[in-house]
């Protein structure tokens, strides 16, 4: 069983309330289905939100996913990483400028940009489960993602990063028109079965 969670968009809706919607949504899957196994997965600016949903569900003491999958993460939106610039112009998918005015759409100022459940980038890792994140080396995220990877281990947090040579932001959406995109899901279904 699969559930997509339909959570208030920005601008009309700014942080928290997409983080407050998937919190209800995960909190209401918890409870009708206390035995399964639940894997947790975003993507974009869902993967973000997933991690921030992990982060918030460990602060307060709910059950957490049994692992998560995160699909070129937005994790930091400040959006002042290195490859912000060096990959705007071979990233197809996402370019920088549109990073920072949604950013600035969905955590308007004064929100703390920094904040954990904003950009989970700056959260603690410890007590998270096991996450594998996917990431294209030519997208913006990139540098992002690897400073979660390295912040999660220095944690002693059991996170994978996968960096896929060539590819661009949220690749694996693109079906069969590119290989890397079924490549990249049966690498996941993989993953998943890897931790039953």
């Amino acid at each position: 069983m699969c559930h997509s969670i339909e959570y208030r968009l920005a601008p009309e809706h700014p942080h928290p309330a997409a983080l407050d919607d998937v919190l209800s949504a995960w909190l209401d899957i918890v409870d009708t289905n206390p035995n399964a196994k639940l894997i947790l997965c975003g993507d974009s600016a869902g993967g973000g939100l997933s991690l921030a949903l992990m982060m918030r569900l460990r602060d307060e003491g709910h059950k957490l996913p049994h692992g998560a999958v995160l699909f070129s993460p937005w994790t930091n939106l400040l959006c002042d990483s290195e490859t912000f610039d060096t990959k705007n112009k071979t990233d197809p998918m996402l370019l920088t400028q549109a990073a920072i005015s949604v950013a600035e759409h969905y955590a308007p100022t004064p929100i703390d940009k920094k904040h954990p459940y904003v950009s989970p980038i700056y959260g603690k890792y410890t007590g998270l489960p096991r996450t594998l994140i996917l990431v294209g080396d030519q997208e913006i995220l990139l540098d992002d993602s690897r400073l979660v990877g390295e912040r999660a281990k220095a944690a002693g947090a059991d996170f994978k990063v996968e960096i896929w040579p060539g590819m661009f932001h949220d690749w694996w959406l693109f079906g069969f028109l590119i290989p890397e995109s079924k490549q990249c899901l049966r690498k996941v279904a993989d993953w998943i079965q890897s931790g039953e």
